[in-house]
């Protein structure tokens, strides 16, 4: 058994996303987790036959990935979803659902992240609206990818039209397996801070049940309906009302947020630039507001980053301008608020021991010791006012 596709890296340079275990021929790559709930690859020499398929489509090597890059944006926008309704179920402006929409109305098949009953996420196809609902809002958590670089190269063999949406890692996975271009071949990339596993994700839940005394069936990471956009995450229950909770207050949000438990390849991560491998980027439009003041109404409830890298990424965009509203800005307004187009966040030292801590100690001691406290008079200040707090900061 052999750990890792090339034997001259370290296995945590690994993103997890499945590629290898798809390509192998001979079913001689499975993916096992490891101490901090992880999956890495592991080779069953007794059956590989060094083909070296698997280290054509490792997104590791700077050889394969460089060619996927597309170096400049045609068009770069911020857009939202006007329909508020829409846009409130939405992470930010809503454009992946409208665009995914727009997909599937035109008889194609869009692949996102969705929960399982367990709440671990993965990535899955959907062919209709209303299913699609589930891989709507920001979910962090390593996605599972399966069998869908499988699923989609029969889809476009078969002459459908396919979207796939995931991390840059999943999508430069994708494209390295296809090993070829495909003209019915749509790819959304997300601006990603990090994955956590879901063996942290899953000791917040296990925290979350026994506080309340109830299952949890839905972690909504940003609920906006208390107070807009980013405030709130949302606990949903089998059978008591659902409670909204401060995002700082929760622990895994708030150590999401410091970068404590991602994946060790996240802090050396090839895909933290302007440069994209997706045809449409899409993200939080960090900071746009501040370089036009009539972006701050569409604040309050969110709107998106969308950059169009390539015809094919413009071509769909324009299946839904119709429906939203938008602003072409230059790219350097997106490269300036957000980090991870400019670079990867440097691993905190926090991070060497934060699964250990979390297998010795548990959740609730992770969260009293390294969690915000806030003090009496910030608990009884409502959420509400807190952002009108923020608001009133950023005019000044």
């Amino acid at each position: 058994m052999r750990d890792f596709v090339y034997t001259n890296k370290s296995i945590e340079e690994c993103y997890g996303c499945k590629a290898c275990e798809q390509i192998c021929p001979k079913n001689a790559i499975t993916m096992s987790e490891n101490e901090e709930g992880f999956q890495y690859p592991h080779i069953d020499t007794s059956k590989c036959v060094d083909c070296g398929l698997c280290q054509c489509v490792c997104p590791t090597q700077m050889e394969n990935i460089s060619v996927l890059f597309h170096v400049t944006p045609q068009t770069v926008s911020a857009a939202w979803n006007p329909n508020l309704s829409e846009r409130l179920e939405s992470t930010s402006g809503g454009m992946f659902f409208l665009l995914a929409c727009q997909f599937i109305n035109e008889r194609g098949v869009v692949y996102g992240a969705d929960y399982r009953e367990d709440l671990t996420v993965f990535h899955c196809r959907f062919d209709d609206s209303e299913a699609l609902k589930r891989a709507r809002g920001s979910k962090y958590v390593q996605s599972d990818i399966n069998d869908t670089f499988l699923q989609v190269r029969t889809d476009l063999k078969n002459g459908r039209k396919v979207l796939f949406s995931g991390t840059p890692c999943q999508i430069a996975g994708l494209r390295l397996f296809l090993r070829k271009p495909y003209d019915n071949l749509f790819t959304i990339d997300l601006v990603c801070h990090g994955v956590p596993s879901p063996f942290f994700f899953k000791k917040n839940l296990t925290f979350l049940e026994k506080e309340y005394g109830d299952h949890v069936v839905d972690f909504k990471f940003r609920a906006k309906k208390k107070s807009g956009w980013r405030s709130y995450v949302k606990y949903v229950f089998n059978q008591r009302k659902p409670i909204w909770d401060f995002l700082g207050k929760n622990y895994y949000t708030h150590a999401f947020h410091l970068g404590y438990f991602n994946r060790a390849s996240c802090y050396t991560c090839d895909f933290s630039r302007s440069e994209r491998v997706g045809d449409i980027t899409l993200s939080d439009f960090w900071g746009a507001e501040k370089h036009c003041r009539s972006l701050k109404k569409a604040r309050k409830w969110g709107f998106n980053l969308v950059m169009c890298n390539t015809p094919q990424g413009r071509s769909l965009y324009e299946t839904v301008l119709k429906y939203v509203e938008s602003m072409e800005c230059p790219v350097e307004w997106a490269i300036q608020g957000d980090v991870r187009l400019r670079h990867t966040e440097q691993r905190p030292g926090m991070r060497d021991k934060a699964y250990k801590l979390l297998s010795e100690k548990g959740y609730a001691y992770m969260s009293s010791v390294y969690g915000i406290k806030e003090s009496l008079p910030q608990r009884l200040i409502p959420a509400w006012a807190k952002n009108l707090i923020r608001e009133i900061q950023s005019r000044i």
